[in-house]
């Protein structure tokens, strides 16, 4: 098992993607401490934390590593819902405050975690932070500016940091995916898209698919937790301030 006995963090463990990230990690041996904006009454494990909110994320941090000894591994997979930022829609549809909504909570959030666990992964002299991304971070995408613009700058912070933090033994790196069909965030993102260009949603999919990518298909949740589980194992490690390329082709590195 890649992440047995390693302690990991799994911020937006509420989410789709956030689930399968923090199912996939249990199935490689990690103790798994899930968190997410707000709880879910159904999920025991699920704990209240806005990963956006730097005093509530170190007091969290402080309460595991005190439980638990150790902080291994930090994922966030926090995010702002799309259709709040206009996300699929024309720039002269967006607002300025609509376009600061990634950047002030997806990236922010990425920021303060990444900070907060180093505070205790410095004192170890080791960790792993894995940042999350898409393909919108690298290619030109009309009518998804304020993603674009957050993933492109989680990018440039992960590099930095990744510089940073190396010399203490904590590895920054990232995870770059393609868009995930199966997930509620695409299944918008491709309907309204798709609605521009008269597209349905399975037309837009297969638009995708046989347009952009090398492998013509799509990785679904599972296959992109697969590859976080990868960047955060030992496997891994000598992998520091690059972007796992997750994209079907359609990022050419």
């Amino acid at each position: 098992m890649l992440l047995e006995g390693k302690n990991a963090l799994v911020f937006g463990a509420g989410g789709f993607l956030g689930q399968h990230v923090a199912k996939r990690f249990e199935e490689e041996g990690a103790t798994v401490f899930r968190s997410s904006v707000s709880e879910n009454a159904n999920d025991k494990d699920l704990t209240a934390v806005d990963a956006a909110n730097e005093a509530s994320v170190d007091a969290y941090l402080d309460r595991i590593a005190a439980k638990a000894g150790a902080i291994d591994i930090v994922v966030n997979m926090s995010g702002v819902q799309p259709n709040l930022y206009n996300h699929g829609k024309p720039a002269s549809e967006v607002s300025l405050e609509q376009f600061m909504m990634p950047l002030s909570v997806d990236t922010a959030s990425q920021f303060i975690t990444a900070k907060s666990a180093f505070r205790h992964m410095s004192k170890q002299g080791s960790g792993v932070i894995v940042l999350n991304t898409s393909t919108l971070a690298k290619v030109g995408s009309p009518w998804s500016l304020a993603l674009t613009a957050s993933h492109a700058a989680t990018e440039g912070l992960m590099r930095s940091l990744a510089h940073e933090y190396g010399p203490a033994g904590v590895r920054v790196l990232g995870v770059r995916s393609e868009a995930m069909p199966d997930t509620p965030t695409i299944d918008y993102t491709f309907s309204t898209m798709g609605a521009n260009m008269g597209m349905s949603f399975e037309e837009m999919k297969g638009f995708i698919e046989q347009n952009k990518t090398a492998l013509k298909k799509l990785p679904l949740a599972k296959d992109s937790a697969a590859v976080f589980a990868f960047a955060a194992s030992d496997m891994a490690g000598f992998m520091a301030g690059t972007m796992l390329n997750n994209s079907a082709g359609h990022i050419v590195d």
